[in-house]
């Protein structure tokens, strides 16, 4: 997977592309044409993730989606209603393609060549990559937990959410645990990425993969067009 095009382009062009396909799911336009710019986005997920992989990443939203879907019909409509699940849905998939594809230090150099400032641009890269990295913790510490039941512990009801919330309370506590351990670890990787310095160090540039013409040929532009006609041209 990790031959996809995605992987290879270069992450200031999909950052930009990023941001403008970002823009166009909060235009005024029809449903039908959030379809429309969800259909590259899907594919890409597809192709690039696999589909087990890319689908599972919406099981996070799912209760959002879920709710939207009940409510908003009584105030909006219908066809609001689609609107906003679709949106929700592309902005997703977006910024999953975009972290998934992209090194993390590739990130934050790119961050810099737009001029954000070292250390902003290193607090965004920890929040984006640090995140996961607690979800795949608790998930971790989750089944620890499952496998210390026996047949004698009570099942937790479903609908009973005070109950479930003390049942995952361990869990919690072991995931805050060892996210404390993981301090010194992060601060020596700071330290010795030379954080606090006038001049931090840059242990790996920014490498371009393909020519930069190749790839504003083969999907920058393409892409660029496909949006603006979809927005500009909305029925």
């Amino acid at each position: 997977m990790r031959k996809s095009f995605l992987y290879q382009a270069d992450p200031r062009l999909k950052l930009i592309l990023m941001l403008f396909y970002t823009a166009a799911f909060f235009c005024p336009i029809s449903a039908i044409r959030y379809a429309l710019l969800l259909v590259p986005v899907v594919a890409a997920g597809f192709i690039t993730c696999g589909w087990k992989p890319f689908l599972s990443v919406f099981k996070l939203i799912l209760p959002l989606l879920i709710l939207t879907a009940v409510v908003t019909p009584f105030f909006s409509g219908l066809h609001e209603t689609v609107r906003i699940i679709l949106r929700f849905i592309g902005i997703t998939a977006l910024f999953f393609l975009y972290f998934k594809t992209t090194d993390p230090d590739e990130f934050i150099q790119t961050l810099r060549f737009f001029g954000m400032p070292y250390r902003l641009a290193l607090i965004i890269s920890i929040s984006t990559s640090y995140i996961p990295l607690l979800l795949d913790t608790y998930h971790d510490a989750e089944a620890a937990h499952r496998l210390r039941y026996t047949e004698n512990c009570p099942e937790v009801n479903r609908w009973n959410f005070i109950a479930r919330f003390r049942a995952i309370l361990p869990v919690l506590a072991s995931v805050l645990i060892q996210a404390v351990k993981n301090i010194p670890t992060l601060a020596m990787a700071l330290e010795i990425r030379g954080v606090g310095k006038a001049k931090p160090t840059v242990f790996r540039p920014l490498h371009l993969k393909k020519p930069l013409h190749i790839q504003l040929l083969l999907y920058f532009l393409p892409i660029t067009v496909i949006i603006l006609i979809l927005v500009i041209y909305a029925a």
